[in-house]
């Protein structure tokens, strides 16, 4: 990348979220690295989003559409190719970057591994207040992993450039649209994580994974038979093995993670940091609660 900053793109897919996306413009511009452009495309919004996307024209390197398309995945697209970045994040309108620091961090991690095409971390889950549910580590990259579920959170995701160009997300999909993207890419190129929090991923009413769960965990289901098969029982052994090895210390990791949140004060949003015994209970106990108010 050279010793010039590199620019990043962040890309943003919209509909309809007028009450959510002046918070995630405001987690891009606050960043403190220099070389940033955001991408919004905005799929015809009827609500207050156009509005709010002309108030910060001018001022930060925004650029925007807003007109009909085929959907998530196909603004996702439209806005990779808008991207001139050599780095390139997806950030749901939605969704926001958890911290001022979070794009220096990333152009730092892929300057530090030079061998990786895909940078991710750790991400909160908030919710439509911006109250912090639970704090969500992440473990490092393994496909066999990836196949007995989604462990990538997309908002903590970061593409170099040549991945972006030359794999598109499917539109034919309605939701798991990222998790195929993984599944398919996965054993393409080199995944590397950074034990750092990078985004906020929103929870609300509307949400996909929250108003269509099920229909999500049957495409999930489909996918993995898709791409795997039925699973042997040497890796359903691992899958197991798994779950106690890896996800009991990661969630105790990031229940310390939650306790040193109180004092900080860097956040790129409106984060609100509550210690009740229900925000323990879904960091310690993750069961499909921390979707519901907390």
């Amino acid at each position: 990348m050279g010793c010039q900053k590199p620019l990043v793109s962040v890309v943003t897919p919209s509909y309809n979220q007028g009450r959510f996306i002046e918070e995630n413009i405001l987690s891009v511009k606050s960043q403190d690295y220099p070389n940033i452009e955001h991408i919004v495309v905005d799929g015809g919004s009827k609500d207050e989003t156009v509005k709010i996307l002309k108030k910060y024209e001018g001022t930060y390197n925004l650029r925007w559409v807003s007109e009909p398309d085929e959907g998530h995945a196909d603004a996702v697209n439209k806005g990779f190719a808008m991207a001139q970045g050599e780095i390139i994040g997806w950030l749901n309108s939605d969704d926001v970057y958890f911290d001022r620091g979070t794009i220096s961090a990333v152009v730092e991690a892929f300057q530090k591994h030079p061998e990786a095409d895909i940078i991710y971390g750790d991400v909160a889950f908030i919710w439509e207040d911006g109250t912090i549910l639970r704090v969500q580590c992440v473990p490092g990259f393994r496909y066999s992993r990836l196949l007995r579920g989604c462990f990538l959170e997309q908002p903590g995701v970061f593409f170099r450039r040549y991945v972006v160009e030359k794999h598109k997300l499917d539109k034919r999909l309605k939701v798991a649209i990222d998790y195929e993207y993984w599944l398919r890419i996965g054993k393409l190129y080199r995944f590397v994580h950074i034990p750092r929090i990078l985004a906020a991923d929103r929870n609300h009413r509307g949400r996909i994974s929250v108003a269509q769960a099920d229909q999500l965990k049957a495409v999930g289901d489909q996918l993995r038979q898709q791409y795997l098969g039925q699973p042997s029982l040497w890796l359903r052994l691992e899958w197991e093995l798994d779950k106690m090895l890896s996800g009991i210390p990661r969630r105790i990791k990031g229940l310390i993670l939650l306790l040193r949140l109180v004092k900080k004060k860097d956040f790129a949003f409106s984060a609100k940091v509550m210690l009740s015994l229900q925000t323990l209970r879904n960091q310690l106990l993750p069961s499909g609660l921390e979707r519901l108010k907390p």
